[in-house]
This record gives C-alpha cells, structure tokens and sequence, in this order.
C-alpha cells in the first residue's frame, strides 16, 4: 500500500473528506467545530505560503507559528495537534483514528517512514482501525526505546539492540510481550522487504506463548447477573444509562467498545434489531433487540438522556454530553460492590465479564459455538473456544474412560 503525499494547495479536498468520515463516525457537532477550526486555519496559513508537500514537520511549524503564543501547557497544546494528526493519519491511512493525548503527535523523522509504511500494509491486511490505534501506540514504545538507545533511524539497529528489545518485556504478562514481539518480526520483516534494513532479524525473536487462553475465563452465575443487574437504580439518569448498557452486553454480548459507540441508527424498532460495524473485527453483525433491553433503551432515551446533538446513544451526562470515555466499563465493577459480589484473587471484572456470562450460559443450554460465535461477533471460532472450558458438563461429555 503506498502512502499518499498531498500537497498543501491540495488540503481543501481532504479536509472535506476528513470531516465527512467524522461526521459518519459520530463526532458530536462541538469536536467537528474544534477540527475545522484548527484546519481552516491550516489552510489560510498555506495559501501565504509557498506549495510544499503537508507533513508532521509541516504540521508542527504551522502549530508553532499559528497557536505557540497561546498554548503554555502540553495539554492545551495537544487540541492543535490532535485535528493536525487525526488528518495526517486520514491523508496517509484513509481512516480516521482517534487521538489519545499521549499519543498527539507523529513519528519522528528518522521512524516516520518506516512506521507508517508498516501500519498502511497492516490496514491492507484488513486490520481494523482499533487494532491499527493499538499498534501505533505499541510503535511509539519501540520508537521511544530506540531514541534512548541512540538510534536515529531503524536502519542502525543491531543485532545488541533487538536482544535489549526482547529483554525490556522481562517482567510483562504473556499476553503483552506475545503481542509486542509479534508485531515487532512482522515490522523487522517489512523494514527489510522495503530496504529500510538489511536484516529480518526473524531468527532472534522468540515466540512468546499466550497462556492467557489457559486461564479459565471469569463468570458471572446467573444470580450474580440478577443482583448485578438488580443493583442498578433506574429512577436516576445515569443509573437508566448504566441499566441499559448492562443489559447491552448481558442479553447482547456486545463488547464495551461497541457498547459505548453505537449510535442511535444502529437500532431498527420495526425490526427490533441491532445493526453494527464492531470496532474490534471491523465485521458487520446484526442481533435482535430483546423485549427489556428495547424497553431499557427507550426509558433512557425519553427519560435519562440529556438533550444533546450527539447520534451516540450512551453519552455523558456531562457537557458537553459527548461519548462515554473509554473507562465506563466500569460500571461493573461500581454495581458488583453494591450488589455485594465478590471476584476470585486477581481478577478482574468488568463488561467482557458478562459477554463471557452469556456465552458460557449459551454453551451450557446446548447451543452450538458456531452459533455462539456469530453471536459474541468474533472473527475466529477459536476465540470462542475458550468458553467450551468453563462449561463442566460439555467437558463430562468429552472424557475418556481410563482402563484399569
């Protein structure tokens, strides 16, 4: 996939395109105004310059000599920088990734080239933007990790450097360093198919099992859905939202992400369904809308909804009544100590708790994982695999019996 170099007397077009992708993404009307602000600016501070190709150094200097004077912390700085790179990301990548304020600025120069080669043939293997958001931060470690070790591009990294690499995941969970070092073969690999490097340095990088899949996936019985769902005060407003969310994942097994997005189109009275495009797999699914979570739904939205512009359904009570930060998935755990509910020694629960819930009562009802997994919208049966070992009678049934 070739990434694209637009010209800055070629901006207007894009910028369109950008704030039309937003729009259908469901950024509210305030978050839109704030981008076309900074980028009709950008646009105004081009024309009064001479046409060079637009870039994160482009980028930065316009920032710089357009808003330095009014900007004095890092954290009002980055309300420039977040439309400048949720553009660049979209002129580069064609999506649009939203912006984490750690995350609000661009490779530099030396790694520019390389990571954003990578996350583009990454996107062209059909990754979906969540997971594309996933790996750059990961990238943004490998780079800073590099810096400190003196290296101003990937092409001088040495055979010492990937060791101390594989050493820094030292200490973190399977998951995490199975994870990392994946990706880092598949960068190590591209770097050498794009002549960045003359090395793949795939024979150095161990294969880190997941054991995570080995763990026995955390329930709730269905009791402790009741009480935890009973918890819940639907006479207030967020406690109607909170209702309804629960209910989203306990009926649905929608993930949180999902949960948290889905906008107001996504639900067809008529048809009593739920249509969605999952952030996680990038795949359409359709479900049907249970009788209490329709009726959930329509209480929250007549009666505990603020009045607001956002096409989100589950938005925060606060203004600028916007989407639900990322953290609402704690909700769970908020009415697991209400309802008294208690969690086994290290772990923890949360939203994914009760998509396991629903999937392990499904299996334990005798319904099929094909049928399963087409439900909880995984992309691989054997994502819905894990569940099969919660289920001790399906196990019963799977034994051999032992001669004596």
């Amino acid at each position: 996939m070739e990434l694209k170099i637009v010209m800055t007397d070629q901006l207007t077009g894009h910028v369109a395109a950008a704030l039309a992708k937003m729009s259908s993404m469901g950024y509210s009307k305030h978050t839109l105004r704030v981008y076309s602000k900074v980028w009709d600016d950008l646009m105004e501070y081009a024309k009064l310059r001479p046409i060079q190709a637009f870039s994160p150094e482009y980028s930065g200097k316009f920032i710089e000599e357009t808003y330095g004077a009014f900007f004095e912390t890092a954290s009002s700085l980055s309300k420039a920088n977040r439309p400048m790179f949720v553009l660049l990301d979209f002129i580069r990548l064609g999506v649009i990734i939203r912006q984490k304020n750690e995350r609000s600025k661009g490779f530099t120069q030396g790694f520019e080239m390389l990571f954003d080669g990578f996350l583009a043939s990454q996107l062209e293997r059909g990754l979906s933007v969540g997971s594309i958001a996933a790996i750059r931060s990961r990238l943004f470690r490998l780079e800073n990790f590099l810096l400190d070790s003196g290296k101003e591009t990937f092409a001088e990294v040495t055979k010492e450097d990937v060791n101390r690499y594989i050493d820094s995941f030292i200490g973190s969970s399977s998951s995490t360093s199975s994870t990392a070092l994946r990706e880092f073969g598949r960068l190590c690999e591209y770097a050498l198919s794009a002549g960045l490097h003359t090395d793949s340095f795939s024979y150095m990088i161990p294969r880190v099992k997941n054991i995570r899949r080995q763990r026995l996936p955390h329930i709730f019985t269905p009791d402790e859905v009741r009480k935890l769902i009973s918890a819940v005060d639907k006479n207030h407003p967020t406690g109607k939202r909170d209702y309804a969310m629960l209910l989203m994942t306990a009926r649905l097994g929608l993930r949180a992400g999902d949960v948290r997005t889905l906008k107001l189109s996504a639900i067809d009275w008529t048809r009593k369904t739920v249509s969605l495009t999952q952030e996680k797999t990038g795949k359409f699914l359709e479900l049907p809308l249970p009788d209490d979570l329709g009726w959930a739904i329509i209480d929250y939205l007549k009666n505990g909804r603020p009045v607001c512009d956002s096409d989100i359904v589950f938005v925060s009570h606060l203004p600028p009544h916007i989407e639900l930060n990322p953290t609402a998935g704690n909700i769970v755990a908020k009415y697991m100590r209400k309802a008294g509910i208690k969690t086994p020694p290290g772990r923890i629960s949360g939203m994914h708790t009760l998509r396991h819930s629903l999937a392990s009562g499904m299996l334990a009802e005798g319904v099929p994982l094909t049928t399963i997994s087409s439900v909880l919208g995984h992309a691989d049966i054997s994502s819905t695999e894990a569940y099969i070992r919660v289920d001790v009678n399906s196990l019963r049934r799977c034994a051999l019996e032992v001669e004596l």
